[in-house]
């Protein structure tokens, strides 16, 4: 018996040493805590970097274009078009449906605006939730923004209320599976906004008019997208409209997005 106990003595010590440390790890991976899904997806960036150079043209429109005869935007040079889905107060843009299958319709790359006057965290979060209730079930090759350029936000006194209302609204737009972004002047973005937590978290997309012309350098290495003219003429709309340039590829950084939201949903 003590030949066959010595025999077999190192084999059991190396067998319990396996059991051992099968426990230890087993146990670290049960009580280690665990994230929730919501924050798995909040992990996902959705903060793009400029590429310095003009990927695309754009415009962005309203119910006050009209009717939009987007066939012919598409054939006059314009890539993508971004959509005023509604506003605090007023439910949907009453243009926002045939405007959607219309810019869809025609092979135009397409996202959509939301535009706010609400004034704290709770009032925008239930903006988010009727924006959602609007666009639910749509596809969208470009951000859902967020429109803040409300004149009664533009105070110093707000910035830290600001910066709270558009991580609420982005981060709720981003958990319902939409890549979000910020709409807003360059001078409320450097006046009125935390912008160094914001501008590494959220996409933003300027306004800034000067001359009325684009300028591939200018705001190409801080911001996503640049609204530099509301004084555009495009064939197929018979008013003045907004003229834009994105400084990233959008409709691929969406499609990368979505794949993960897919790959963490399973």
């Amino acid at each position: 018996m003590k030949e066959l106990i010595t025999k077999y003595r190192r084999p059991l010590i190396l067998i319990a040493i396996i059991l051992v440390f099968t426990l230890i790890f087993t146990t670290a991976a049960i009580t280690s805590p665990q994230k929730s899904s919501e924050e798995i997806i909040l992990d996902i960036s959705t903060c793009s970097k400029p590429e310095g150079k003009v990927v695309a043209h754009g415009i962005d429109i309203s119910v006050y274009q009209g009717d939009v005869d987007f066939k012919k935007v598409k054939e006059s040079g314009v890539d993508f078009v971004i959509i005023r889905a509604g506003a605090t107060g007023f439910g949907d843009d009453d243009n926002f449906e045939q405007n959607y299958k219309g810019a869809v319709d025609a092979g135009l790359d397409v996202g959509c605006y939301y535009y706010t006057y609400s004034t704290n965290a709770e009032e925008i979060g239930a903006d988010a939730e009727n924006l959602l209730e609007i666009i639910k079930g749509k596809e969208f090759d470009y951000p859902v923004f967020l429109d803040f350029e409300e004149e009664l936000l533009n105070s110093a006194d707000r910035i830290e209320t600001n910066t709270e209302m558009i991580d609420v609204f982005c981060r709720k737009i981003k958990l319902a599976g939409y890549y979000p972004g910020v709409y807003t002047s360059s001078s409320v973005y450097e006046n009125y906004l935390e912008t160094v937590s914001l501008g590494s978290t959220w996409d933003f997309w300027v306004a800034s008019y000067n001359d009325h012309t684009y300028d591939s350098d200018e705001y190409s290495a801080g911001f996503s997208m640049w609204q530099y003219s509301d004084l555009g003429k495009v064939d197929g709309i018979d008013s003045d409209v907004d003229m834009d340039v994105s400084f990233v590829d959008y409709p691929q950084i969406i499609r990368e997005f979505k794949s993960k939201l897919l790959k963490y949903s399973i």
